[in-house]
């Protein structure tokens, strides 16, 4: 694997899959059914396979029309983190021009694939996040994830970890640190660093599309603006807090200075795909009761009957929920999608007020 430029590479794309099905079919990489599976495209241009919607979309944003784009998950509902990979799904990654995906083990398939595969081209998101923030994001072992949900979060088990420390989720940070979160597409700064790897990437392998592909990177990037100025309206007014089911979206948050104040273990249980202690669920349903924080973010893709339960508590107490997904909402290309969310934050803000401390 490398993603570093590389002339284009002359692939007997057919010749391989059937290789690659050949050596996968027997396990290693079994489909789940939860899902349609990517194939490699047909046309003279380059192809380019990513592991979500996600990376699909900001591909297809730089190679317009002079490169094919699948992606491998492509069901809105599926959940990245237990995506097992059909033999189809690994051929296509293994015979694929550029490969595109998040890394850290988020989308570990991709990895499963690339391994039985020659050296092919890859950006991976989170190597862009290094890049861009200078924070490094830790490898996670997903294989065993599962959020079917659990039904023992009234019983006290564990360590009490119920208070709501104030957090920012700095890269540096022991708690909530960039280390710690792998959704690095909410990072609008990575996301732009990713689009350029690409174009880069791909003017490496179609030299005669060079500067459309760097173009198109460019124009993506001053879409990212305004979001970014809006974020950064946000921080000017002052740190608010608000609460969260898991720390999908963090990264967006963290751009705008908000301040989580989710207790520390509620959070800590869900990454662990463990039930919260009765006493971080107790501290995290009386932040919202109370309305302590102007929003509740919530990741639709993972619900449990623990994160039902948090988000019923926010309706009832009126609070605005912001619902976050971990690919593209049907319909949606990802600067719409972003827009959507930042200003349904920026709308929970308007009447609130900041932390009266500064958020610190």
């Amino acid at each position: 694997m490398s993603s570093t430029p590389r002339q284009k590479r002359i692939l007997p794309h057919r010749a391989l899959a059937a290789l690659a099905v050949t050596l996968l079919g027997a396990g290693s990489l079994a489909a789940c059914g939860t899902d349609g599976q990517a194939a490699t495209g047909e046309g003279d241009g380059p192809e380019v396979v990513a592991s979500t919607t996600v990376y699909a979309d900001i591909a297809e944003q730089v190679a317009g029309d002079n490169a094919t784009v699948e992606s491998v998950i492509s069901d809105p509902a599926a959940d990245p983190h237990s995506y097992e990979a059909s033999p189809t799904d690994a051929a296509a990654v293994a015979t694929a021009d550029l490969v595109v995906y998040n890394g850290a083990g988020y989308d570990g398939f991709v990895d499963l694939a690339l391994e039985n595969a020659d050296d092919v081209p890859v950006v991976r998101a989170v190597d862009e996040f290094t890049r861009v923030t200078g924070g490094a994001v830790a490898d996670h072992d997903h294989s065993d994830h599962d959020h079917s949900g659990h039904d023992h979060a009234d019983e006290e088990h564990g360590d009490d970890h119920g208070g709501a420390g104030h957090e920012h989720g700095g890269a540096g940070q022991e708690h909530g640190g960039a280390g710690e979160n792998e959704h690095v597409w909410f990072s609008l700064p990575t996301v732009a660093a990713v689009a350029e790897r690409v174009a880069e990437e791909l003017a490496a392998i179609d030299a005669e599309n060079a500067e459309e592909y760097r173009a198109n990177a460019r124009a993506f990037a001053d879409a990212l603006a305004p979001l970014e100025a809006e974020l950064e309206e946000i921080h000017d007014r002052g740190h608010f807090p608000y609460a969260q089911t898991e720390r999908v979206g963090a990264h967006l948050f963290d751009a705008a200075h908000l301040t989580d104040l989710t207790p520390r273990g509620f959070l800590a249980s869900v990454e662990n795909d463990t039930d919260p202690s009765a006493a971080d669920l107790a501290a995290l349903l009386d932040l919202l009761a109370e309305r302590r924080v102007a929003f509740l973010a919530f990741n639709t893709q993972t619900e449990t009957s623990v994160t039902t339960r948090v988000r019923d508590a926010a309706e009832e107490a009126d609070l605005v929920v912001v619902d976050l997904t971990e690919t593209l909402p049907e319909g949606a290309d990802y600067l719409s999608w972003m827009t959507g969310i930042v200003d349904r934050v920026a709308g929970a803000l308007d009447d609130a007020a900041p932390l009266a401390d500064g958020g610190h």
